[in-house]
């Protein structure tokens, strides 16, 4: 496979305070790759980076084989949309087409944007959510090869979230790459081969959902039972155990050793149920807690 994303040993610091560490990862044609981390971690510094908005201290950075960016051949939706006064959606899509020799046609961009009949509407007069539609027709204007999407969705109703991602589909059946980040992680576990997790400036995840399940999976086991609480805490690797008035609730990183050993116990046993913890759970888990700080954005 060709690589499109190249990045090896890259390093860069503010006031002395690094922000990203021997970071090293690589992106390959046609695979849809979310970066992901908490506020902080490093995820704004290293897309600045990528698209040369930020200089590097040191590392190797290519992109489309070139450490030059080839911008004709990348988009980005970055996460803040702009608005220009007295100026129509027909007008910024048509200016957008000036910037690229071969760029896709009117039609197509309006019907990416799914704002037909808005042809004439000021930016100003548009919803948050049309406005993010209108952002990702403008980012496809020059039909890339790599697009760069940051917190695609924000603002979006559910209906467009789904024609969104089912956009993105389509767009990756074409040999399209993205790299996305996003607060909406249900969003990004369907729609995600790989994932990319930062934490304190370092790469602390590379891989499938599949592997990151591996080997960072909680699974919560409830049942009702009367017996001793002390029996379930002594079960291989139970991180915890809740119990109220019978109930019992148990959360561990060794399902398959753990289950086996539940056996002996399940005629006492009722309403056994065992739930695998999600994207945002494993995210959690990796990281170390909540994101509280929705403003800071390193």
């Amino acid at each position: 496979m060709k690589k499109v994303i190249e990045v090896a040993g890259l390093t860069k610091t503010y006031t002395k305070e690094p922000v990203l560490k021997q970071l090293s990862f690589s992106v390959e044609r046609g695979e849809i790759v979310a970066l992901l981390g908490k506020n902080g971690a490093g995820k704004s510094t290293l897309l600045n980076i990528l698209l040369q908005m930020t200089p590097k201290d040191s590392g190797k950075v290519e992109i489309l084989g070139s450490k030059q960016l080839k911008n004709e051949k990348i988009g980005v939706m970055l996460q803040n949309d702009f608005s220009l006064e007295r100026v129509t959606v027909k007008e910024i899509i048509e200016l957008w087409q000036s910037y690229y020799p071969n760029s896709k046609n009117y039609t197509e961009l309006l019907q990416i944007a799914d704002l037909a009949d808005k042809q004439h509407t000021f930016l100003t007069k548009l919803s948050g959510g049309q406005r993010r539609r209108l952002n990702f027709a403008l980012c496809l204007a020059g039909d890339p090869e790599l697009i760069f999407l940051d917190e695609p969705t924000v603002g979006m109703d559910v209906v467009s979230r789904q024609k969104f991602w089912q956009q993105i589909k389509s767009l990756q059946a074409l040999g399209k790459t993205f790299l996305i980040t996003s607060h909406y992680l249900e969003e990004l576990q369907e729609i995600a081969q790989r994932f990319l997790i930062l934490k304190d400036g370092k790469l602390a995840f590379a891989g499938t959902l599949q592997q990151l399940q591996q080997g960072h999976q909680v699974v919560t086991i409830r049942f009702d039972s009367q017996l001793d609480q002390s029996l379930f805490a002594e079960l291989p690797g139970v991180l915890a155990v809740e119990a109220n008035a019978g109930s019992y609730t148990l959360k561990t990183t060794q399902l398959n050793q753990c289950l086996p050993r539940l056996i002996p116990y399940l005629a006492a046993i009722e309403n056994l149920s065992i739930e695998q913890g999600s994207l945002n759970d494993l995210f959690l888990e990796l990281t170390g807690g909540r994101d509280d700080d929705k403003t800071a954005r390193i």
